[in-house]
């Protein structure tokens, strides 16, 4: 299925007084990707538009970012916690995206099925699959090779094993 839009990134905190914000970039995108890219931010925020980035540049938590119309500390405290999207052709074509596995049934080695990916969470280190629907309530996943065994596009599912402690199995 093809998406017209991806996730760029997650507007993590505003930076500054000129209306930076600092960036957790996703999807394969990296700091020269972002670079006059146009991004939508959702949800929006009273006006829908889309923004340029102006200039993107490494901070200690992330990309600082400057977006096009958003030129004032408030407005950027606005958008805070937001996601940024771009167009799918935006991305570079030999990096899949993250969010496409949004849908996919997730199965455990041991466990069975534990639910339907139903988000990503941005962080710093590595993504983190949120399932839900399945018997064990919320389960968050990290995407490294100890948990994620396998991704089958073609049947939209992924093979899990569980690290201990991810799941509470006694709240049954």
């Amino acid at each position: 299925m093809t998406v017209p839009y991806r996730r760029a990134g997650r507007i993590q905190k505003s930076h500054g007084t000129q209306g930076e914000v600092v960036v957790a970039i996703g999807d394969g995108l990296s700091f020269s990707d972002l670079e006059g890219l146009e991004l939508w931010v959702v949800p929006p925020p009273a006006v829908v538009r889309p923004h340029r980035v102006l200039d993107v540049r490494s901070g200690p938590k992330g990309a600082v970012v400057t977006l096009d119309g958003v030129d004032t500390a408030a407005a950027a405290h606005e958008i805070v916690g937001r996601w940024l999207l771009a167009a799918s052709d935006a991305f570079p074509e030999d990096q899949g995206a993250a969010s496409d596995v949004i849908g996919y049934a997730v199965t455990d080695a041991r466990r069975g099925y534990l639910g339907v990916v139903t988000d990503i969470i941005v962080t710093g280190a590595n993504d983190v699959l949120v399932v839900d629907e399945g018997p064990f309530g919320q389960v968050l996943l990290p995407v490294i090779d100890q948990v994620v065994r396998d991704v089958d596009d073609a049947a939209g599912s992924i093979a899990v094993v569980l690290l201990d402690g991810l799941i509470d199995e006694e709240a049954d």
